[in-house]
C-alpha cells in the first residue's frame, strides 16, 4: 500500500520546483551566466526536484514490496525491472540523479552552460515522472476503493 500523504507532499514540492524552473527557462545563456542568483535558484530547484523524484520512487518500491537498491540512482532501474517504467526512461532518471549528486557533492564545479542546457531540455523528465507518479497513485486509490488491493 502506498503512503499517499508522503508522496503527495513530495509531489507538491516537485510542482513548486518545476514551476520555478519554468519561470527561468526563457532566460538566455548570457543572462544566466551573468546572474549567480538565478544560477543558484536553478541548481537548487533541480536538486530538490530530483530528490522528490527519488523519494517518490523509493516510496513506490516500498509500497509494492520491491527490493531497495544500494544506490539511489538505481530506484528507477528497479521500477523498470518490475515493469513500471520504460528502461530507457529509467536510465534518463538515473542520469538526473547523477546531476543531483554533482550539485550536492561537487557544487564548486558546476558548469553554467550545462545547467542552462538542463534548464532548456530536462524539465520534461521531471514532469514525466510527476505524471507517472500521479497515475500510479490514482490506480492505487481506485484499487483500494474497489477492494482490489
Amino acid at each position: 500500500m502506498l503512503n499517499a500523504s508522503s508522496i503527495s507532499l513530495r509531489l507538491a514540492k516537485l510542482d513548486e520546483c518545476i514551476a520555478r524552473l519554468k519561470e527561468q527557462q526563457g532566460i538566455s545563456l548570457a543572462e544566466y551566466k551573468a546572474n549567480p542568483l538565478v544560477q543558484g535558484s536553478v541548481e537548487r530547484c533541480f536538486q530538490v526536484a530530483i530528490e522528490c523524484c527519488t523519494d517518490m520512487a523509493s516510496h513506490l518500491l516500498a509500497g509494492y514490496g520491491l527490493k531497495r537498491p544500494a544506490r539511489q540512482r538505481d530506484v528507477f532501474k528497479v521500477l523498470a525491472d518490475a515493469g513500471y517504467l520504460d528502461p530507457d526512461y529509467a536510465e534518463i532518471m538515473a542520469r538526473m540523479v547523477q546531476l543531483r549528486n554533482r550539485l550536492v557533492h561537487l557544487y564548486w564545479d558546476i558548469d553554467p552552460e550545462r545547467m542552462h542546457q538542463y534548464l532548456q531540455e530536462d524539465i520534461i523528465h521531471l514532469e514525466r515522472f510527476r505524471a507517472f507518479t500521479l497515475a500510479i497513485m490514482e490506480r492505487d486509490h481506485q484499487e483500494r476503493r474497489h477492494g482490489i488491493a
